[in-house]
């Protein structure tokens, strides 16, 4: 009987293709394929109408996919159920904006957290897709700098110098794109990449030979001095990209030295929340954006419970980002306020890095 019904769809499909004149679609192009899909049932799969040998799963096994009907309520933080029947589940450890991330790739609620467990926990879930497997993290403290302005990679926490100059005053810094109170707005509305790419712009500040240092670094400014912190080094960008948390190697391939960064203003405004319809800045309006303040209150908490155990540094108010206003200028993010406002990139401010997976 299944086999005459395949026939009537064909006699039916090739007539129809007929009288409308239309290409035939392949079987292919329908999502049918010849190989088999190594988590469909034996009994889960139809054939393609047009080919007998192409075939498509619509039911998937519960067990082939990793569920399984053992009790896991105990230990299990985050339960995911099988689509297919609901007494089969498994403990999947997707992300969740708040969510703490461990050393080793998983997430789990601050609430659960042992601090004499196994698990290292190395940053807060800041944004995440749809299925909550990629994302990016915060750093869970601000980073420091030690007495001669130097970054300690062995010691990132533990400096006396909390706000950090971003340095290069007069450089002239290649691949970094810059907007002007104008044109910031309209690349907003756009959606432009650059502004959510603070990896990209990190690093295009992170100079090290700069084409022309211009008027800022003298031959007399001396390392160790806050004066060659701000005109002839890059102190800032460098701590940022030479960062990596404690349990992770610095050749770890996701979240080891060179994968952390400035977060841009793009993303600094993703941790606040979704939905701004104004940008302001600080040096010409005096109005407050319409930001929805779900995120933050989120990360917030996760950052506050790993305070209370000693790993993690509540979020203070300005920060600096790695969107430029031109060569010398920079964009600053209040999370207070909501605020932006235009700095010298002599000026010092905090650092909470920022990274992807």
């Amino acid at each position: 009987m299944k086999y005459v019904l395949f026939l009537m769809m064909i006699l039916f499909s090739k007539q129809a293709v007929a009288l409308n004149c239309e290409k035939q679609p392949t079987c292919e192009e329908l999502n049918y394929a010849k190989e088999d899909d190594p988590q469909c049932a034996e009994d889960g799969y139809i054939l393609c109408p047009f080919d007998f040998s192409y075939k498509k799963c619509l039911q998937p096994d519960c067990e082939k996919m990793g569920y399984t009907k053992s009790e896991k309520s105990d230990w299990c933080g985050k339960l995911a159920f099988c689509p297919n029947d609901k007494t089969y589940t498994a403990c999947k450890a997707l992300c969740e904006i708040g969510d703490v991330y461990y050393a080793d790739g998983t997430c789990g609620y601050a609430k659960d957290y042992d601090s004499n467990g196994s698990k290292i926990p190395v940053g807060v879930v800041v944004t995440v897709n749809t299925e909550g497997t990629h994302g990016k993290i915060l750093a869970l403290n601000d980073l420091t700098l030690q007495d001669d302005y130097t970054f300690d990679e062995q010691n990132p926490f533990g400096g006396s110098i909390k706000e950090i100059p971003f340095g290069g005053y007069h450089y002239e810094r290649l691949g970094t794109h810059t907007y002007n109170t104008n044109s910031i707005l309209s690349a907003f509305t756009k959606h432009d990449t650059w502004l959510w790419d603070g990896l990209s712009a990190t690093k295009a500040a992170f100079v090290e030979t700069p084409q022309t240092i211009g008027d800022g670094c003298q031959p007399s400014d001396k390392k160790g001095t806050l004066r060659y912190a701000e005109y002839c080094d890059t102190p800032g960008p460098r701590a940022a990209m030479a960062f990596y948390p404690e349990g992770v190697s610095a050749d770890d391939a996701h979240l080891g030295k060179g994968k952390w960064y400035v977060p841009s203003l793009g993303e600094w405004i993703d941790v606040v929340g979704t939905g701004y319809t104004t940008l302001v800045w600080e040096n010409e309006y005096n109005r407050q954006p319409d930001y929805k303040q779900v995120y933050l209150d989120q990360i917030n908490t996760t950052l506050s419970r790993l305070q209370q155990k000693g790993k993690a540094q509540s979020l203070a108010n300005y920060y600096y980002s790695s969107t430029f206003f031109d060569s010398r200028t920079f964009w600053t993010f209040n999370l207070g306020s909501y605020k932006t406002a235009i700095e010298w990139t002599d000026r010092s401010y905090r650092i909470r890095p920022m990274t992807t997976f």
